[in-house]
């Protein structure tokens, strides 16, 4: 039998890099991890349940070894916000993390959001860690002042235990909660099940979460404990965690009859992590923006996580549709069946791979079944590119400072190179609080396939930022086109330490550890050292692009075939030649430094276009030119001397 709902640990030997605490004032982290989101069986029979209705259960106890001042109860009504031991309430965190308006002394003015519970309205049960160490303080004896996020938060202990549940009669059960919880330090959120109180069998339920993510709200547990519980007349649950941060609210608990056949599909994989996790010269991430080269070189590997929640052994597999961008199903797989006894949680992988062979939108579907049952379905895509590879999901949930008045940071993420290629530039996505006139630049470190650590190759000459820059996308050209060999490397931006913050990049969601790291040149937490590599726990909006780099012109693989800009720098007359593009409307933008547009043009293209733009009349300088149609957007620098 296996005590731990899900046990995914990724473990990598690290040198020079240092795990990442998350917990940080210049990052602003709002993305989203749902895992175990397995939804309760509406047909089950519940054989005993609490909603809260009644405010905290009579007879449950509840624990904490913090004693400093805790929640009168009022709503809104500071400092009597800390919320260590679990109680019920109808307010989320009062944690210094939250976003929500601070006062003069840069506490938190209002709860952040409850539970999205079933009966969130009625009350709740929650653990408000941060609460704790802010306002009380974290000692044991509640004297130490409390602060954000430093080196006085402690590690509290926090947990509640029910009275004896009868389960007499009822061999096969499962315990159910909804819960809505955000962790930091790598710590465990756990479920202990006894029959008498004294000896206790312990579950980690905080499922693949990693650090500085808030989990779905809710997220639905589905826990057998008929190992421990089945027909026991007197059992006991207790719920808690030791954490320094953030919270866990829990709402809806139930034990219902376990059905025979229940499979929930925990997670789901189309670059191949967990094998090519185990294969030299790659770490076979999921990319979201990805070369036909690459791909052809190493194709789609799918994998499914799957845990069997019923009551008997499954014979099991993994399903996998892919489907275009118009909906047609261009591929299907199946995994080899396994058997898979209760409360075990086994990886399956597909029995072929997929190498697409035009560019485009894919769409992968995941699920599990057995012989009696099947699971839900996850849905993931990935966008096959002709010189773009990106990890991103295109979506800015969070920002990261990058040229700040503390420091200048470097801040990059992984990617893996299976077939030879010449990188051009890279793509950061500069947030709307960014400056323009601050300078940027584009670097590429090798990483060591044995110590993990960053050797460091080239970097381009800074990028000063424009006004189209800020809250869009930036490209940052080298020098001439280098080339990378199969391998791990990490493409990384960088900035300038400067009085105002300058410059700030966008973060998307979550990310395999250790795999995006920032160089902490300066803003240091406490135990940090300038100059070393922390890991982070969200996908930096940072792109390699492909193709070749010429000093005297512009030249890309882009809208499915090839654009050169010539010459530059100029004199006067520039030539835009498009080769071989995809037929559509183009418009064609020159702008200032500044962002004021200069020039325009407007043409349906159906391969090939060739202009002569005039340029004498313009004022020496740095101009950005973008070309884009509906579908992809291309934007570079040229120079008028």
């Amino acid at each position: 039998m296996k005590n731990f709902l899900l046990l995914f640990a990724i473990i990598i030997s690290l040198t020079t890099f240092a795990q990442y605490d998350n917990n940080n004032l210049d990052c602003n982290n709002s993305s989203k991890i749902i895992k175990n989101n397995f939804q309760s069986d509406k047909s089950a029979i519940i054989i005993w349940e609490e909603d809260f209705g009644g405010g905290f259960p009579s007879g449950w106890s509840t624990y904490t070894n913090n004693t400093g001042a805790g929640n009168n109860g009022t709503p809104a009504t500071p400092p009597n916000t800390a919320t260590c031991p679990w109680k019920h309430s109808t307010e989320g965190s009062w944690g210094y993390w939250n976003s929500e308006p601070k006062d003069a002394n840069n506490n938190p003015m209002n709860a952040s959001t409850p539970i999205n519970s079933t009966t969130s309205s009625n009350g709740f049960l929650i653990s408000d860690i941060d609460s704790a160490n802010h306002w009380s303080g974290g000692g044991a004896t509640g004297t130490t002042s409390g602060s954000s996020s430093g080196s006085t938060y402690h590690y509290l202990e926090s947990y509640f235990t029910t009275s004896a549940i009868d389960l007499t009669g009822f061999t096969n059960v499962s315990l159910e909660f909804e819960h809505s919880f955000r962790l930091n330090n790598s710590v465990n959120l756990t479920v202990a099940v006894s029959t008498d109180s004294i000896n206790w069998t312990t579950y980690n339920v905080q499922g693949n979460a990693t650090n500085n993510q808030a989990s779905g709200d809710p997220e639905y547990l589905s826990l057998n404990i008929s190992a421990v519980a089945g027909n026991s007349s007197s059992t006991y649950v207790k719920i808690g965690w030791n954490a320094r941060v953030y919270f866990w609210m829990i709402d809806d608990i139930k034990i219902v009859e376990t059905p025979d056949n229940r499979l929930s599909l925990v997670d789901a994989e189309n670059g191949g992590w967990w094998i090519g996790y185990q294969t030299a010269g790659g770490l076979g991430m999921e990319y979201t923006y990805n070369p036909l080269k690459q791909i052809i070189a190493n194709p789609y590997t799918f994998e499914g996580m799957v845990t069997n929640a019923g009551a008997l052994n499954q014979t099991t597999r993994i399903n996998v549709d892919v489907f275009d961008d118009i909906g047609s199903n261009v591929f299907s797989t199946t995994s080899a069946d396994s058997i898979i006894t209760p409360q075990d949680t086994m990886t399956f992988i597909g029995s072929n791979t997929f190498a697409p062979t035009s560019l485009g939108q894919y769409y992968f579907q995941t699920w599990a079944s057995s012989l009696d049952t099947i699971s839900d379905t996850i849905i993931s895509s990935s966008n096959v590119t002709d010189n773009i590879y990106g990890r991103d999901a295109n979506d800015d949930y969070s920002e990261y400072g990058l040229g700040r008045s503390c420091g200048g940071m470097v801040i990059g993420t992984y990617f893996d190179i299976y077939d030879t290629d010449d990188v051009a530039s890279l793509s950061v996505f500069m947030k709307d609080n960014s400056v323009a006139g601050a300078d940027v630049y584009a670097v590429i470190y090798e990483i060591d396939p044995v110590t993990n650590d960053p050797i460091y190759l080239f970097q381009s000459d800074d990028y000063t930022l424009t006004s189209s820059d800020v809250g869009g996308w930036a490209t940052i050209s080298f020098a001439g086109s280098e080339t990378l060999v199969p391998g791990t490397y990490m493409a990384a931006i960088g900035g300038y330490a400067n009085p105002v913050d300058t410059s700030v990049i966008g973060m998307s969601q979550y990310t395999y550890p250790t795999t995006c790291y920032i160089q902490k040149n300066g803003c240091l937490n406490t135990g940090q050292t300038f100059g070393d590599w922390y890991w982070l726990s969200r996908v930096p909006m940072i792109r390699m692009n492909f193709g070749s780099v010429n000093p005297s012109a512009i030249e890309e693989k882009v809208f499915g075939g090839e654009i050169s800009i010539f010459p530059n720098p100029t004199n006067g007359i520039i030539s835009i030649d498009m080769m071989d593009v995809d037929p559509s409307n183009y418009d064609i933008t020159i702008t200032n430094i500044l962002g004021e547009e200069i020039l325009h043009i407007n043409e349906n293209v159906s391969g090939i276009y060739n202009n002569q733009v005039d340029l004498a009349s313009f004022s020496k300088g740095t101009y950005v030119i973008q070309i884009e149609n509906k579908y992809k957007v291309f934007t570079d620098k040229i120079i008028v001397k």
